[in-house]
């Protein structure tokens, strides 16, 4: 435990030998006790023998003093030590450094308490709490009430520095005045709120030279009784300020003692004026309801001062001092003293002006209410709950014919009346509006009936009623007001009749029938015109005839001329909801009925459309006409013409002769920029504009149409910015669309065949078909006359290649049994199957039909001899490099195949370009390598008939007669295929198979002999 005490100097404490009631302890220069006297039991309550070898500090705590040089003043503390038992006592210490043999400090103690202790006792039974501080602010002295007001014991406090133990409060108002008490040496008086001790204390401080005696008492109570007054005050001041009432408080005689601002805004006069002044009524002038002059002795002030007892809701008007006369309401109570007598009166007063004024306008509205009664042109009664009528005006009683005093006082007795509804059936009891609202508990409005008056003549009325509620929202009674309709009635049985005629024309008719009011909103339609807007009735009625207009039509203009002329025809462009735009053939006329325009529409769209693609039909008609012609025109040129250029000319020339196609041109594809063969239409000049001008969207379009073996079409090409010298060409000849065709025969494409059009819509539908297979005939002219060059050349170029593919069935086969096998002949059958003769070596039959198996392509393999020479057949069908060497336009002249690769001698004519023909080639797939180019001269083997240029052969008479040629069909003494064979090879009927070799055999045997000098054979 920590222990502090007051130090002090004291220069005459310096002795030989211990005073009575003191002892002496001497220590040796480490602080450790050497030797004590006996007296050290009385002094400190240890005992002696326990003493020494102990440290000073265990002894005396680490507050004692440490020993002063020698030479000089010895130093006393006064200290709290705890004796050997735990009782803590007072000892006033003083060390001295002294020379002596085996020690060197002097320690004398003496006790300070029994002095005090008279004191402590009086000032342990004080109630307040009392702390005690030396000089440094450590306590001296703590009382039983301040150790259960600040929670701690004495024996914790004793010695310790207050701001240590309590350091919430350094810097506060209890130090500053703890520390200017002492300073001043004069008392100090204060209360405080302390955050430690979580309450408020009044502390009274009481300064000495040797410390401070401080006396403190919980005042927590007190200050909450003062808080609680306080809010009381403040509560009362809030609700003087905020109350909706002037209030005033004043003395018996009279004078104003306080005043709110809301009676200063209701008098209209400062509240310093009023206060401590009297009331003085004829400032006033004060009136009663009855206007006359208020009464002194019926003031409320003078009121409560006469009888003691409060008084409320006096009612006057005054006079402000501008003039102005205000209604209030006036109250007073009075607040007596502890003697019982009246000390002030409470005047509460409100301004009831506008309360005043309503009473006022409610009397006027009763007496309006009354001359309304008197005046309406409909029957109003008052009935009470059950039926009885209290109030009848003098419209009811004419209408239903009956004096109103009579009525007064009777009951509604349905029968009497003998009512009925507009079915004709018998008006039921509880439909009654009296009884509805009785009901319902709300009004209810137009309730139409008929009654028969006590005269026996028939009325039709329209009723309604309201309930009247008393203070407790119970209905006290129903008001019921009632117009004779007979007439108007009438009036609608026979409208009625007229609108069901109209009605039965309007939604009969199939042409949409609609009527528009003066701003052209929809305000009615039939059936009709919702089929043909899309709309349902109830989302077309109240649209604008210009919301289905389009963008470029002028409603307002067409709408106030039809309003102007009354009447207007022709056709509009109804623009659905759905943005599908309707043609109609509509019919208005204005005014059918004042303000209402009827308008009938009928769709003509179809009717439209039809007119459109008749006469569009009708254009293509003539176009696929000009093309038909050109067709029959290619037919007859190609029959003649024995090089490409003729038949190209023929076909641009042809189109160009036509009133639809003005340009036309045929371009060859080599794999650089395209080439123009020939052009119609086209001058020079323009052709080498475009040319000049780079690539072209045309450009473009034929490189796409040769490659992707598709028709291409641009259309508008009138308006192509980007390309100036092609619109400016397509404008000066009135073209709108080109179409670039492929000319292409059996998957090769030769060249492109490009048209320009008048017609915006050219080149769909049958159209674009019918230029698509004169593209193909094309083709195959150009391709016939390549082979009828080929069968006629003497000179040739011979190409060696070496071909692969990812289908190559000879290969494959070739290699999974091997050898060297040497193609002998291949034989067209149709586009895509050929047949192929093959000396297969010494390949056995059997083997070769199991490694057949499974490669692709190949569908058939026959063995065609029996001799030593191992010639086989194989049926192909697929695309394969054969078929690709002869489609693209070269002859097969031998072949070898031998471990899985294929080569080939090709021939093609001399103007074959060799880059565009092996471009052909991998085109379709095919890997090609060009091992050797050479020129040779070589009879053709048509050109072997003497002096012919044509066998007449049809394809299908040629593939009959070579295949059975390579087949071995003609060998003997034995055929080496029969006929039945062959049929199937070529999948014919064996019937036809022998009228094709027939009809060959036929035209061979006359081109040779008719080709033959007599006696040559």
């Amino acid at each position: 435990m920590p222990y502090r005490a007051t130090m002090h100097s004291d220069t005459d404490s310096r002795t030989h030998g211990p005073a009575p009631g003191e002892c002496v302890l001497l220590g040796d220069g480490e602080g450790t006790v050497v030797w004590s006297d006996p007296a050290v039991a009385d002094v400190l309550g240890r005992k002696a023998t326990a003493v020494s070898g102990r440290t000073v500090d265990a002894l005396l705590g680490p507050a004692a003093p440490d020993p002063p040089p020698r030479g000089t003043t010895p130093i006393t503390r006064t200290l709290a030590v705890p004796t050997d038992d735990g009782e803590v006592r007072d000892i006033s210490v003083t060390v001295d450094a002294v020379e002596a043999p085996g020690a060197a400090t002097v320690y004398r103690c003496r006790r300070t308490v029994d002095e005090q202790l008279d004191v402590y006792h009086v000032l342990s039974r004080v109630e307040d709490a009392v702390v005690a501080f030396d000089t440094e602010w450590r306590y001296t002295y703590v009382n039983e009430t301040a150790e259960r007001l600040l929670d701690r014991s004495s024996a914790e406090l004793l010695g310790e520095v207050v701001w240590e133990q309590f350091p919430k409060t350094v810097g506060t108002d209890i130090e500053h005045e703890f520390r200017r008490a002492l300073a001043t040496q004069e008392p100090s008086t204060f209360e405080n709120y302390s955050d430690s001790l979580d309450r408020w204390v009044e502390i009274r401080v009481f300064p000495s030279p040797t410390g401070a005696s401080v006396y403190f008492r919980d005042i927590s109570a007190r200050k909450a009784r003062e808080a609680q007054l306080q809010r009381e005050r403040d509560l009362t001041e809030q609700l003087l300020r905020v109350s909706p009432m002037g209030i005033a408080v004043h003395t018996p005689d009279g004078r104003f003692v306080r005043v709110n601002e809301r009676a200063e805004e209701i008098i209209g006069i400062d509240r310093e004026e009023l206060l401590d002044t009297v009331l003085d009524e004829p400032i006033w002038d004060a009136r009663g309801p009855d206007g006359e002059p208020f009464p002194d002795e019926a003031f409320p002030l003078n009121v409560v001062l006469r009888t003691g007892e409060p008084t409320f809701g006096t009612e006057m008007s005054v006079r402000r001092r501008d003039g102005a006369r205000f209604w209030i309401s006036v109250g007073a109570a009075p607040v007596l003293n502890e003697a019982g007598d009246i000390e002030h009166v409470v005047v509460s007063f409100e301004e009831i002006t506008e309360r005043k004024q309503r009473e006022a306008d409610l009397q006027r509205e009763r007496d309006l209410t009354e001359q309304l009664l008197r005046v309406s042109p409909m029957g109003i009664a008052v009935h009470t709950p059950d039926g009885r009528f209290v109030r009848v005006n003098q419209r009811a009683g004419e209408i239903l014919g009956v004096e109103p005093s009579e009525l007064v006082g009777e009951v509604l007795v349905e029968p009497e009346w003998e009512s009925y509804g507009p079915d004709g059936e018998p008006f039921p009891d509880e439909a009654f509006p009296l009884n509805v609202v009785l009901r319902t508990g709300e009004p209810t409005f137009g309730t139409e009936m008929t009654i028969r008056r006590r005269d026996g003549t028939q009325i039709w009325l329209s009723v309604s009623a309201a309930p009247l509620l008393d203070a407790d929202g119970d209905i006290e009674r129903v008001v019921v007001g009632f117009e004779e309709i007979t007439e108007r009635k009438r009036y609608e049985q026979r409208l009625r009749k007229s609108e069901r005629q109209f009605r039965a024309v309007f939604e009969g008719t199939l042409d949409a029938l609609l009527l528009a009011d003066d701003d052209g909103t929809y305000v009615d339609v039939n059936r009709a015109a919702c089929d043909l807007y899309g709309l349902d009735e109830d989302e077309l009625v109240g649209r604008n005839v210009a919301e289905f207009a389009p963008p470029d039509y002028d409603v307002a203009a067409a709408w106030d001329a039809f309003l102007e002329t009354g009447t207007l025809q022709g056709e509009f462009p109804l623009v659905r909801p759905d943005g599908e735009t309707r043609v109609t053939d509509f019919v208005a006329t204005a005014n059918v009925t004042p303000g209402l325009h009827l308008s009938a529409l009928r769709d003509i769209t179809e009717r439209k459309a039809d007119e459109v693609q008749l006469a569009a039909q009708r254009d293509e008609l003539a176009r696929l006409n000009d093309i038909n012609a050109l067709i029959r025109g290619v037919h007859r040129t190609v029959v003649g013409a024995t090089d490409r250029e003729t038949v190209e000319r023929a076909v641009c020339e042809g189109l160009v002769a036509s009133e639809s196609y003005p340009v036309a041109l045929t371009t060859r594809f080599t794999g650089e920029p395209t080439e123009v063969e020939h052009a119609a239409g086209l001058p020079d000049d323009a052709l080498a504009t475009l040319r000049a001008a780079g690539a072209t969207r045309l450009e473009t379009a034929i490189d796409r149409t040769a490659t992707a073996d598709t028709v291409t079409v641009l259309s508008e090409v009138r308006d192509d910015a980007s390309h100036p010298a092609l619109r400016d060409l397509a404008a000066d000849r009135g073209v709108r669309t080109l179409a670039a065709i492929p000319i292409e025969s059996d998957g090769v494409v030769y060249g492109v065949l490009t048209v320009g059009s008048t017609d915006a819509d050219a080149f769909t539908g049958r159209e674009r078909a019918v230029f698509a297979e004169l593209g193909r005939l094309l083709g195959t002219a150009i391709e016939s006359l390549q082979t009828k060059r080929l069968l006629y050349a003497t000179g040739f170029l011979e190409l060696e290649l070496a071909l692969s593919a990812e289908v190559e069935p000879v290969a494959a086969l070739n290699d999974r049994v091997g050898g060297r096998w040497r193609l002998d002949g291949v034989v067209p059958v149709e586009a895509g199957r050929y047949l192929l003769y093959v000396d297969v070596g010494d390949a056995p039959l059997d083997e070769l039909e199991r490694a057949a198996d499974g490669v692709t392509g190949l569908t058939g393999l026959r063995r065609v001899d029996t001799g030593d020479t191992p010639l086989f057949e194989l049926r192909v069908d697929h695309d394969t490099p054969v078929s690709g060497l002869l489609d693209a336009g070269g002859r097969i002249r031998d072949g070898t195949i031998e471990h899985g690769d294929s080569r080939f001698v090709v021939d093609v004519t001399l103007d074959t370009d060799v880059r565009g023909y092996l471009d052909r080639l991998e085109q379709r797939g095919i890997e090609v390598e060009l091992l050797a180019k050479r020129e040779v001269e070589r009879t053709a083997p048509a050109a072997r008939a003497a002096g012919t240029t044509d066998t007449a052969l049809t394809t299908r008479q040629r593939t009959v007669l070579e295949a059975a040629y390579l087949s071995g069909y003609f060998d003997w003494p034995r055929r080496r295929t029969t006929g039945e064979e062959l049929a199937d090879a070529l999948d014919i009927a064996t019937s036809t198979l022998h009228q094709h070799l027939r009809v060959a055999s036929a035209k061979v045997f006359e081109q040779y002999f008719d080709g033959t000098e007599a006696g040559s054979v």
